[in-house]
């Protein structure tokens, strides 16, 4: 009961309502999750972030995206309407090719209504973000009267003792600088027109000033700022206060509407009513049909809207929940700081403010509360609200802005954390997972991989990314939005094709490694299965602990180099089970023993990686494979020679034969130094050993990046993060055999080759390390025909190398042993 009353104090009934109506779970039983652990169902399944780049889509391409990923293992997408390229914020590309497809332009709704009768054929779920751009809330259909506002002022210093008559300056309006007016070039500050006044108020100047001696003068000025007041004897300094809109706008914009978008009013439940309305009406007019089935979630992105620290309301507000006047206060606050009001007067800026008046620490703290409190009522659960009643659910990343993220957390049908691919540790964001275990929020997403160019640069690989995603997994995360899978409208002849500028990492149906890292996806829908069970107990150092009706499930992860650890699990009484998520396997453990309180199990487990240990209440009715002791050891190199087929992503097929294994980078042949794409390893293995009472392994040592295995025809697996070694027990048979290793590398080598080469289109804006853009679509590509500079192979927006950047190791390095392993 008094958690209930904490709550009802911070939010208002109606938020209450939402969520008690929480739907109810029922976790799955181990006997259906065993079934399907090696090939998870649908709901289990990674999703996307798709970002549409300004005009450039193609319902061609979206039929070819969405089957992409049906077939990859993905689960879904996220619609992003942003900008032709991207660095900071909104960078276009010059030159695109249907500049005719505005956003929400008859062949954008037409695009929109053929993603979701596509998007059903193939069982995937939609979801849009609430806003062009990635952040935050708002569009075109935004005036400046509906937008974000700040509280601004105007200061005149006058002699009192006698009857005044001025005219009071109207304050300066604001200017926005956001992320594009740092870094766009011939930007232009979008300057506010919209104004209203507030009050007027009068502080003596002098010293020892209290609040109570704060004069208000409102009523004295009329409309056209002038003042008339019989003002007492000394020096006064007289602030008029008004508001006007910060001009915050949704960011990166798609091209046609760049400086024709603003950030809805946070704190206005009228204006969020209308901003959510004018978003979700026209698409119920023209995808109606799909709301809830297909169709079944609104976005928000983590908050990058700047400063709002006033609306209409917002006097009557404050008054209504802290029972006082702010007004004198903000005055009393001005004065005593001796400077103009800033316009960031809000949680930013109060946070840090130290004064000498402890009475304004406690005013400060107040109004922090009252703008959380109005973002939440007024703003975000209005969205909440109003998605419901369109049969759609709210996403939302509640971080980073002038509002509790416990509250937002709280408030979202789903809420999202994010991680970048560049983390070495995966932080536990402990308002989220606070307010997701005392609400039994089950599911928390993941804005997954987001990539700096400083790092995702077509280099990134299932191996690389491995310890990000467990890292995630184990700081409570459980359903993975993969950022990103851009779209691609143009055909097959341009790869990698369209980026989301310079930001990583690159998933699409473009990638090198698309086919064998569908390998990578079940990976994340297996570990996605099992943390979606149950409730969530606690993160402890590398150890993620869930509990069902019917086991504990623990996930761990080594982070660190060494094999044989022994791991301590708080369980006592029943027989652990080892649920492999890299291979999908169920088995027992070959050494584990009880004392005390505890389970004590040794895992050999190489770096970065991870291991389910499930702990049923009772035996399951599922297969689970034996534990064995390995007795002895036996090794047979395999040397070739190596019949080698490479087949390039965008060259024609060529063969060598390697007398032994080598790195590609350091080849003399620019055929080699330079590939990118799937190679074909061919050799015959003449196995020494008899299998019986033993298991056999393949190691291939090291390679970069991916590998696939066939023996004698048949397909073994895949290989997509170290060590690189599998069970071939049921495959290899004494005698010769056919071995067949296809090795996948990633787009950098190929994209330093062009390098060698002039280019045939203009260069953009050039960043350093960082890359460099293509400028704009080049006329040869426009018209289809022919590539000027034949050397060059690739084709995409943002470039990150140069003709003397160093080349990405590649291929298969060997050595390659066939382990024979006596077991009992």
């Amino acid at each position: 009961m008094k958690r209930l009353y904490i709550f009802l104090i911070i939010f208002n009934f109606q938020f209450l309502i939402f969520n008690s109506s929480a739907q109810s779970y029922t976790p799955e039983t181990l006997k259906s999750l065993a079934g399907k652990f090696e090939h998870p169902s649908d709901e289990y399944r990674p999703h996307v972030w798709w970002h549409w780049l300004g005009s450039n889509f193609s319902k061609s391409g979206i039929t070819a995206d969405l089957e992409a990923m049906k077939e990859a293992g993905i689960g879904g997408a996220t619609i992003f309407n942003i900008a032709s390229s991207v660095q900071e914020s909104h960078f276009p590309m010059e030159n695109n090719p249907w500049p005719e497809q505005t956003f929400r332009s008859e062949a954008w709704w037409d695009a929109i209504e053929h993603t979701m009768k596509e998007a059903r054929r193939l069982g995937l779920k939609i979801g849009l973000h609430g806003t062009p751009g990635y952040a935050t809330t708002g569009g075109p259909w935004i005036p400046e009267e509906r937008g974000m506002k700040a509280i601004i002022s105007s200061k005149t210093e006058v002699e009192g003792g006698r009857l005044l008559q001025i005219a009071l300056p109207k304050p300066e309006m604001p200017e926005f600088t956001g992320y594009d007016s740092l870094y766009t070039p011939g930007y232009k500050p979008w300057k506010a027109s919209f104004y209203r006044d507030i009050s007027v108020m009068a502080v003596p100047d002098r010293a020892n000033v209290s609040v109570n001696d704060v004069v208000e003068l409102s009523g004295m000025m009329d409309a056209d700022g002038r003042l008339t007041w019989q003002a007492p004897a000394g020096k006064w300094l007289i602030y008029r206060y008004g508001y006007a809109p910060t001009m915050a706008h949704p960011h990166p914009l798609p091209d046609d509407i760049i400086g024709k978008a603003l950030e809805v009013d946070k704190m206005s439940r009228e204006d969020n009513i209308y901003h959510w309305q004018h978003l979700l009406e026209p698409l119920k007019q023209h995808i109606g049909e799909y709301f809830g089935d297909t169709f079944v979630y609104i976005w928000v992105d983590s908050y990058e809207s700047g400063y709002q620290n006033w609306t209409p309301a917002f006097r009557e507000d404050f008054i209504r929940l802290k029972g006082y006047d702010p007004l004198p206060w903000i005055a009393f606050y001005q004065f005593e700081n001796k400077k103009e009001l800033e316009h960031k007067f809000n949680a930013w800026t109060n946070a840090n403010f130290e004064s000498k008046l402890p009475e304004f620490k406690t005013f400060l703290q107040d109004y922090d509360e009252v703008v959380n409190r109005l973002f939440m009522d007024n703003g975000f659960a209005v969205a909440r609200e109003m998605l419901h009643e369109y049969g759609l659910k709210l996403y939302w990343e509640p971080y980073w802005g002038p509002f509790s993220t416990y509250q937002g957390t709280v408030l979202a049908d789903i809420p999202v954390d994010e991680f970048w691919s560049s983390q070495d540790t995966v932080y536990v964001n402990s308002q989220i997972m606070r307010a997701a275990v005392e609400y039994d929020k089950r599911i928390i997403g993941a804005e997954a991989f987001t990539g700096a160019p400083s790092v995702s640069r077509y280099t990134e690989d299932p191996a690389f990314l491995k310890h990000v995603a467990d890292g995630g997994f184990a700081s409570g995360k459980n359903l993975f939005f993969l950022h990103h899978w851009v779209h691609q409208p143009f055909d097959e002849r341009y790869q990698p094709g369209m980026g989301m500028g310079w930001w990583g990492t690159h998933f699409s149906r473009f990638q090198t490694w698309f086919e064998p890292g569908k390998a990578f996806f079940t990976y994340l829908a297996r570990c996605q299965m099992l943390l979606q069970q149950g409730t969530y107990i606690r993160e402890n150092a590398y150890l993620t602990h869930r509990r069902t009706p019917e086991a504990d499930i623990f996930f761990v992860i080594n982070p660190e180099n060494g094999v044989q650890k022994t791991y301590a699990f708080p369980v006592k009484e029943r027989v652990p089970e080892l649920w492999d998520a890299y291979i999908g396997k169920i088995s027992e453990p070959t050494n584990w023993r009880q004392k005390g309180d505890s389970t004590y199990i040794d895992l050999n487990l190489e770096k970065d990686c991870s291991m389910f240990v499930v702990f049923p209440f009772k035996k399951g009715d599922y297969p689970v494979l034996p534990a064995y002791h390995v007795v002895n050891q036996t090794v047979q190199n395999i040397t070739g020679p190596w019949n080698v087929s490479f087949e390039p992503k965008l060259d024609k097929p060529f063969s060598r034969k390697f007398t032994q294994l080598t790195d590609w980078s350091k080849s003399s042949d620019p055929k080699i130094k330079y590939f990118s794409g799937t190679a074909r390893y061919e050799t015959t293995l003449n196995s020494k050993f008899k299998i019986q009472n033993s298991k056999l392994f393949l190691d291939f040592g090291d390679l970069q990046d991916i590998a696939e295995l066939e023996i004698n025809g048949e397909k073994v697996g895949v290989l997509w993060a170290p060590p690189y070694k599998i069970d071939v027990t049921r495959w290899i048979k004494e005698g010769n055999n056919k071995l067949v290793i296809y090795i996948t590398n990633n787009w950098a080598n190929r994209l330093i080759g062009d390098e060698q080469y002039p280019a045939d289109f203009e260069w953009g804006t050039d960043r350093g390390e960082e890359g460099r853009a293509m400028k704009a679509f080049p006329d040869w590509f426009l018209k289809n025909r022919p590539r000027p500079e034949k050397g060059r192979k690739t084709f995409n927006v943002w470039y990150y190398y140069r003709k003397n950047s160093p080349l990405q190791p590649a291929g298969l390095f060997g050595p390659v042993r066939l382990i024979k392993e006596e077991i009992k």
